[in-house]
């Protein structure tokens, strides 16, 4: 009986062994290598050019922090998708090969050209075909062809529509003042918001409670992204209700609000765009939480 206790013993040290072993031994698997298509950062660029074989190009200059669209719409640009176009500097690939057969890989006839402007030099990303199995699209830099995720034509092929920014006011035009003095809910008050400090003071007779008013700033202003915006040529012989923001360097911004119902519809008369908002937040937009006089 002893004898069969040992042999259990020894079998199951031997197993919890081979167990450990196996457990801690180092993974065999290779790491599939990958290749950097270039070693350029996002900042480094400061204009962008896409070419189509049967589409107007569309060409967007940095300025300062922000994007602006030159071609074919001059409006502000959506910051997040054309930093993601550039980003295609900073992808890696599988694969890596020679430039010699641009027919296969459908270079010869590219889908989509990105050209990156960086200190008067420009780099060019020609994307081909998608690969079949694999399903990543063959890309062309600099005399080698990667395979790369769609993502990046993809981005570079979005509607001319979807790249105008949809904040109804740039990073840098900060608001210091609101006049809704000529919209027919505020008329018999006048009303003026104005921010100093982060505080909001409203003109006489007009009463703010201030966690309130930064709650609905925040909600509908700062934060607060139209649905879409468009061009839009705008009939001035309609009359129109409208109010003005005034920033912080003392610039006047119109708006016109062509609608209420069922879309808030608000056009911006220097940019000449229409902006799209819900009819809820749109209401909510113009209706700062004025306190009631107390009786």
């Amino acid at each position: 009986m002893k004898n069969r206790w040992l042999v259990n013993i020894i079998l199951f040290v031997f197993i919890l062994s081979i167990s450990l072993f196996l457990y801690l031994k180092p993974s065999q698997k290779k790491i599939a290598k990958q290749f950097e298509v270039s070693t350029f950062k996002l900042k480094d660029f400061d204009a962008v050019r896409i070419d189509f074989p049967s589409r107007a190009s569309i060409v967007f200059k940095k300025n300062k922090d922000t994007w602006d669209m030159l071609e074919p719409i001059k409006s502000r640009a959506d910051e997040f998708l054309v930093q993601k176009i550039i980003s295609i500097v900073a992808t890696t690939s599988s694969e890596k090969l020679p430039s010699n057969d641009k027919i296969k890989y459908g270079l010869d006839k590219p889908t989509v050209k990105v050209k990156l402007l960086h200190k008067g030099s420009e780099e060019e990303f020609i994307f081909g075909t998608y690969n079949s199995i694999t399903e990543d699209q063959y890309l062309l830099y600099k005399n080698n062809v990667y395979l790369v995720s769609g993502v990046y034509s993809e981005a570079a092929s979005t509607l001319v529509v979807e790249f105008i920014d949809k904040f109804l006011l740039s990073k840098s035009e900060q608001i210091k003042e609101f006049d809704f003095s000529r919209l027919e809910q505020w008329k018999s008050k006048r009303l003026k918001v104005t921010r100093i400090n982060a505080e909001w003071k409203a003109n006489d007779g007009n009463s703010l409670n201030q966690d309130e008013m930064a709650e609905w700033f925040d909600m509908t202003w700062f934060k607060n992204r139209a649905k879409s915006v468009e061009k839009y040529s705008l009939d001035f012989k309609i009359p129109y209700k409208s109010f003005d923001i005034y920033t912080v360097e003392g610039k006047k911004i119109t708006f016109i609000r062509v609608q209420e119902s069922p879309e808030m519809l608000l056009y911006r008369v220097d940019e000449g765009l229409l902006y799209h908002f819900g009819s809820d937040i749109g209401f909510t937009m113009l209706t700062p939480p004025i306190e009631q006089p107390k009786k």
